[in-house]
């Protein structure tokens, strides 16, 4: 998303307050906004919701990002690439293949035990909640599960090399599949936060990789 502002620095964006300008990280805003929409989602937030949650008048929140369902964009994109950097970093090419995807898979079994009062992953619940009737977020979503697939596709790929996955699997359709087991436990998690439970699926998805 872009932001026009006269302030050089792009971090930030001038915000009149008490007659006064104001500097403000729209990275932290953003952050501020996602967490809002996680815990009630989009249509329960109010921008009261948001101007309590950022610290900021209503003018600067749409004169930065337009208008809610604006910050709700900006909030997504901060909230997936801070999640896409994590499954990056659990994937990562210094362990093998097949471990770094139980790791990443396996990440979401404890998320479900100790994170339950955030009910489940923002991307996910903004899906079920949006994407149905709202075709801008349904698209930025789709981008973002896209991004996730390409992590998973490669990760096949790797321990398909390493000889820990069948080489006769198709990496697209396994990183799909992949997809479908994390979304699932997602929304599984939000009415069955047993870690032990969870942890038994990911076994099972872990065989049927190799």
């Amino acid at each position: 998303m872009k932001v026009k502002t006269s302030n050089p620095s792009p971090r930030s964006v001038g915000a009149p307050q008490r007659g006064r300008p104001r500097e403000f990280d729209l990275a932290s805003v953003a952050q501020a906004a996602a967490r809002t929409f996680w815990e009630r989602g989009y249509h329960a937030t109010s921008l009261d919701d948001l101007c309590d949650a950022t610290g900021l008048l209503r003018g600067s929140l749409y004169g930065a990002f337009g208008d809610k369902h604006g910050i709700l964009l900006a909030a997504l994109e901060h909230y997936a690439d801070g999640a896409l950097t994590q499954l990056a970093e659990r994937l990562d090419a210094a362990r093998p293949a097949d471990e770094a995807v139980r790791e990443a898979l396996l990440h979401h079994t404890r998320a479900a035990a100790t994170m339950a009062h955030l009910r489940g992953c923002l991307v996910t619940n903004t899906a079920l909640e949006m994407a149905p009737r709202d075709e801008e977020v349904a698209a930025r979503i789709e981008a973002i599960m896209r991004r996730v697939t390409t992590l998973f596709a490669a990760a096949i790929i790797r321990g398909q090399a390493q000889g820990v996955f069948d080489p006769a699997l198709d990496e697209r359709a396994a990183a799909d599949f992949l997809l479908c087991v994390t979304q699932g436990m997602r929304v599984l998690s939000k009415v069955m936060p047993d870690e032990k439970r969870l942890a038994t699926a990911i076994g099972i998805a872990m065989q049927a990789l190799g």
